[in-house]
């Protein structure tokens, strides 16, 4: 457990660093303490809102922290101790310029004399990509409870409406530096967690140039398919099919297209590069195969969230099902459906640590028939049901 001392030295880097004021809330809602030189204003924004509610009511069961965000596109992180709320924030997940900041105080329904103070306090926001949020989440959560988890444990929900048309938002025009991505995509290509984890948080440290200066959401958008395009191409240099790693960034893309809001878009990066790191790792596992059992497992991987058809798959490798079946059992010593039951519950697992996703949830998108058929295949696979391994697993995150 961290000190008190502890609080006030993470208090202090985090203002001196990042920008980023602490508050502590009690679970009734009175303002424990802050650093904040305009509390009233910010504190009665975060509580506006809808801030301490859905908080509040996230720690009533969850241990982990959160980002949350509100109408308005400001953001709040939040870790819970002992009956305290503590934060970090507020902040906006993309540059606001003056134009937006105007129309959210007229959103604000306040005095034309208040409107001038107001913008002033909006305008020294800080900007943070959800990434880096995420991050800080993370060390905000270690601080508080003396317990270190993985950025994907951090749960983002928002209560976010776009902002009107002609409420333009900027772009900081300091770009990522060559030599990070760089970094980044050799670590992506060579399956090298550490250094991939490194790269990326400096990577989203730095924005791209405005491409749509209008249209944030649109910005986000093209901005992630740019990142969708270069990781499908590092994959294919680290041993993925060029056909699995072009089906894998168009199921990214697809669903970065259906987002309605900035932060869903910017939350996609860090699954995305995830997802083709598993890709190219297991690539490499399957270049010690033969060339049918390796694009069996390819073709499985490409197709793991699928119903997988014995038959599309021997077509598609160019052999008959029988040869390929055979094969396939020499080789590995699993039947072929045994394999892709045990790839889809290696997936699962990533899912099931994903926060938001119930166990239906995890089932559908990996095509089971229904929730209580993956719970009995996942049982079968793990000894446990879905639902306890997540505990456990989190459990094992947070004592890490």
């Amino acid at each position: 457990m961290k000190t008190h001392m502890d609080i006030r030295q993470m208090e202090e880097m985090f203002l001196c660093g990042q920008k980023l004021y602490s508050w502590q809330i009690d679970q009734a809602g009175a303002l424990l303490h802050s650093n904040a030189p305009s509390q009233t204003f910010f504190y009665d924004l975060f509580l506006l809102g809808n801030g301490f509610e859905r908080l509040i009511s996230y720690f009533a069961d969850q241990q982990t922290p959160a980002i949350f965000c509100d109408k308005t596109g400001i953001a709040w992180i939040g870790a819970y101790r002992e009956h305290t709320l503590f934060l970090l924030g507020p902040f906006f997940t993309v540059s606001a310029t003056e134009k937006y900041i105007w129309h959210l105080c007229s959103r604000l329904n306040i005095s034309q004399e208040m409107m001038a103070p107001l913008q002033k306090q909006l305008a020294l926001l800080p900007a943070h990509p959800l990434n880096t949020a995420n991050a800080y989440a993370v060390m905000l959560h270690y601080c508080v409870t003396g317990q270190q988890i993985s950025a994907s444990m951090v749960h983002l929900f928002h209560e976010v409406s776009e902002p009107e048309p002609d409420a333009s938002w900027g772009s900081v025009n300091w770009h990522g530096t060559w030599e990070i991505e760089r970094r980044f995509f050799s670590a992506l290509r060579d399956g090298n967690i550490p250094d991939l984890t490194a790269a990326l948080t400096e990577f989203s440290a730095g924005q791209v140039g405005t491409i749509c200066p209008e249209d944030p959401l649109r910005q986000a958008k093209d901005e992630l398919i740019v990142f969708i395009t270069l990781c499908s191409r590092c994959a294919i240099l680290g041993g993925v099919s060029p056909e699995g790693a072009y089906n894998l960034s168009d199921y990214y893309l697809q669903r970065v297209e259906a987002c309605r809001h900035v932060s869903d878009v910017q939350n996609y990066s860090l699954e995305m590069c995830e997802s083709f790191l598993r890709r190219i790792r297991q690539a490499r596992k399957n270049s010690s195969y033969s060339t049918p059992v390796a694009s069996c497992m390819e073709y499985i991987e490409t197709h793991i969230c699928e119903k997988i058809s014995l038959e599309e798959m021997a077509r598609s490798a160019g052999y008959t099902e029988y040869y390929l079946s055979a094969k396939f059992q020499r080789e590995t010593g699993m039947t072929i459906n045994y394999f892709i039951q045990k790839r889809k519950i290696d997936r699962s697992k990533d899912l099931l640590l994903l926060p938001g996703l119930s166990i239906a949830d995890v089932a559908e998108r990996l095509s089971f028939s229904s929730p209580s058929y993956f719970t009995a295949i996942f049982r079968k696979y793990t000894g446990m049901r879905p639902g306890d391994w997540r505990v456990r697993a989190q459990s094992a995150h947070g004592q890490n």
